[in-house]
């Protein structure tokens, strides 16, 4: 630490294809950490390792006293980089090792909230394509998707059986194994979530606790689902707060602060529901490390309330960083 100015390490990229959505949100928050007056160093991740400004370096040589994690995917947002933070003893904003690869994995994370009582859409798990017959008995439509991966890549809605096996040539392109979920028509929102101690609102410090953000309503103006096309080019539109009554509003708002507790999570993280037609939230993702990017539904949400997402980084790299000097004392 230099003159006492702390240095944040943003870390970029990563290993999928989500790689240039996360370079888009580590240059969001370089910009928000660099504006609040840390010394920030943003490090491009890839196969080839870590790299500032070209040259490939090594993290524990930085003098980082904070590392912000925007990777989404692999291998940011599976617990691979939480684990070498942790191995380094480094304070870092990412969820911990095992809480990052279960969210990551939506066949097993959905099975933990479905036993809590969380509603969760009926899926199954695959690591071939079983043949149409195999979902004579579904609901359609459904939707084929990796089961670890993120941004809506390899996502298939599929109306008619006919169309399952492309569906599942396009999830396999993405990884290896396959989630098939029967559909839920209805509204899509997003409800976005922190733990802090620090109130925005009031600019008090109370006791630390999840607090839910605000809740987003996603309508894609072309094709029927918030694809990837929808999310990053535009091909949606995003309304802040959500037009649903005040009463659902507060359930999705419980709901989304206990999903965050009973899964020990960490930093900014955002959950995804579709309302269906009972006007009862149905639970689809947990996204354990929300995009950032101009493009992304966190800064709307951090806009709509008024705060500032400077002061909200700022705010949680600093609780981090007193939380890992209490565990290490």
């Amino acid at each position: 630490m230099e003159n006492g100015v702390k240095t944040v390490v943003v870390l970029a990229g990563g290993y999928s294809s989500e790689h240039e959505i996360s370079l888009a949100s580590g240059q969001t928050a370089y910009a928000a950490f660099e504006s609040a007056g840390y010394r920030t160093l943003f490090v491009k991740v890839d196969r080839s390792g870590y790299s500032l400004e070209g040259k490939n370096v090594r993290l524990e040589e930085l003098g980082a006293d904070y590392i912000f994690n925007s990777i989404h995917g692999s291998p940011g947002e599976d617990g691979h980089i939480s684990g070498v933070l942790e191995l380094l003893n480094l304070p870092h904003s990412t969820c911990p090792t095992f809480q990052s690869a279960l969210t990551f994995n939506k066949a097993q994370c959905n099975a933990v909230l479905r036993d809590a009582g969380i509603r969760v859409p009926k899926g199954q798990l695959f690591n071939v394509f079983p043949g149409t017959t195999a979902f004579k008995h579904w609901r359609f439509p459904v939707f084929v998707k990796p089961n670890c991966a993120g941004s809506s890549y390899g996502v298939s809605r599929v109306e008619e059986p006919e169309q399952l096996e492309a569906a599942f040539t396009y999830a396999f392109t993405e990884g290896a194994q396959i989630l098939v979920e029967e559909g839920v028509t209805g509204k899509e929102v997003g409800c976005g979530v922190v733990r802090t101690a620090f109130n925005f609102d009031t600019k008090s410090i109370e006791s630390e606790q999840s607090r839910a953000i605000a809740i987003t309503e996603i309508v894609p103006t072309e094709g029927a689902f918030f694809d990837y096309e929808a999310k990053y080019k535009g091909k949606s539109q995003e309304i802040t707060p959500a037009r649903i009554s005040v009463a659902l509003s507060t359930k999705i708002e419980a709901t989304s602060e206990r999903v965050y507790d009973l899964l020990n999570l960490k930093g900014i993280v955002r959950m995804d529901y579709i309302i269906d037609e009972n006007e009862a939230p149905v639970l689809i993702e947990v996204n354990s490390i929300p995009g950032l990017s101009p493009a992304s539904i966190i800064p709307q949400q951090v806009a709509s309330r008024d705060w500032s997402l400077k002061e909200v980084l700022s705010r949680l790299a600093e609780e981090h960083m007193a939380a890992h000097k209490e565990k290490n004392s």
